[in-house]
């Protein structure tokens, strides 16, 4: 089985590759979050894996409580991986999910890591169309060469998108994103259509539309942008991030290939 959370799409889809590739389970952090599902049996196929995107060199927080609950039932001959979707840097994500899977006793075989654009349109500014596909063409090589690895019971660390900065990155950048993960920094325009596709594609349902607008019911969330993104009117908008970077005008992307909902 293959455990997956995405904001864009880009995760989903790198995991639905390596899922129908591997004739393994798609499963949704987000929807075990939600439905309170967290045990596993991985024996019978003797290999799971995480791919899920890397937020502020550092993991998601939706991510980190699903693994903080997660039960596997796994053997020694289990293999485990995770594949890291980033924007340029995994910080020290890798470090931080070997830690949690060991609090549950399970121990990572390989990490594997996959370049793509960056969303976080607070600060950088979505490419043109076709760069952006180039960037999910040359993903889904980079899939096919992660799942050769996999097949081959590859064990070891082959992110190549982390560097020497990594780890004071993660120090340093990991308390910035839990202070912008306030909902607080969203805002609706008039152009909102009331459409509802903001409230469906929440992973944590945080959303409800109150009045014909989105309202955020808590104060923080994971930060994924999918409601910024998936808006079909960009209606929704974030900001200021460090005073004077913002979303408006920056553009919006989910990856052409995930359904959606995913």
């Amino acid at each position: 089985m293959i455990f997956y959370f995405s904001g864009s799409g880009n995760s989903y889809y790198a995991a639905r590759l390596m899922a129908e590739n591997l004739k393994l389970s798609l499963i949704s952090m987000a929807e075990c979050l939600k439905q309170g599902n967290f045990e596993f049996d991985s024996v019978k196929n003797n290999m799971y894996g995480f791919v899920f995107p890397v937020y502020f060199w550092s993991m998601p927080f939706l991510v980190k409580e699903f693994i903080k609950q997660l039960q596997l039932k796994t053997n020694k001959n289990t293999y485990t991986f995770v594949v890291f979707i980033c924007g340029g840097d995994t910080g020290n994500a890798a470090n931080q999910f070997k830690k949690l899977l060991r609090k549950s006793n399970i121990n990572l075989s390989a990490v594997y890591s996959i370049q793509q654009i960056d969303i976080f349109v607070p600060v950088f500014k979505i490419p043109e169309k076709e760069k952006c596909d180039k960037s999910v063409l040359k993903s889904s090589i980079e899939v096919e060469n992660i799942l050769k690895h996999i097949k081959t019971g590859y064990s070891g660390n082959m992110d190549t998108n982390t560097y020497k900065i990594s780890k004071p990155a993660t120090f340093l950048f990991q308390p910035v994103y839990n202070y912008y993960r306030r909902t607080s920094k969203f805002r609706v325009s008039d152009n909102c259509t009331s459409c509802k596709k903001c409230e469906n594609i929440c992973p944590l349902d945080v959303i409800k539309i109150v009045n014909n607008k989105p309202v955020w019911q808590k104060k923080k969330c994971t930060l994924c942008l999918s409601c910024l993104h998936i808006c079909p009117v960009q209606a929704i908008d974030y900001g200021k991030v460090l005073f004077f970077f913002d979303s408006k005008d920056k553009g919006r992307y989910r990856n052409p290939y995930a359904e959606k909902g995913y």
